[in-house]
């Protein structure tokens, strides 16, 4: 029992370390976002295609934004999940049984995840009307007859 308990002490030791260092990435479909999450899920660098603002409307590249960090955020779970795996093994040996605990069912029984999982991406909406590249909605023309009285 001692040396399951130091060997589970290494491999916190161990997890921690690999958690503290790794990072994780997530695409969206359309390669115009690419999010890097640490291993909590947390994005850390944003990286964004230059043509996105060209080729894509804002709706279109906030889902692309949307889907790379979700997609990352799953990404980092897993490896999270992996790097825990030997830590939650172990500790499965010292779980008491539940059956011996009837008058006290939280003992024994699980905590649950640390951290959500992350939502499935959405289902994306239909395209929007194309937008037409030569057409200027700048405000720097609206109103400027109604102010000076033209």
């Amino acid at each position: 029992m001692l040396a399951t308990y130091e060997q589970q002490l290494r491999d916190i030791a161990n997890a921690r370390a690999a958690l503290a260092a790794s990072t994780a990435q997530g695409w969206s479909d359309d390669n115009m976002v690419r999010v890097t999450t640490n291993s909590a899920g947390v994005p850390v660098e944003v990286w964004v295609d230059p043509g996105a603002f060209k080729r894509s409307t804002p709706e279109k590249l906030a889902d692309s934004f949307l889907q790379a960090a979700q997609f990352a955020a799953r990404s980092a779970r897993s490896e999270m999940d992996a790097l825990l795996a030997p830590v939650t093994a172990a500790a499965a040996e010292f779980t008491p049984q539940e059956q011996l605990y009837e008058e006290l069912p939280f003992i024994g029984a699980p905590v649950g995840d640390i951290l959500p999982s992350p939502p499935e991406p959405p289902v994306s909406a239909p395209p929007s009307a194309p937008v037409d590249e030569d057409e200027d909605e700048g405000p720097h023309w609206k109103g400027l007859g109604a102010k000076n009285g033209w």
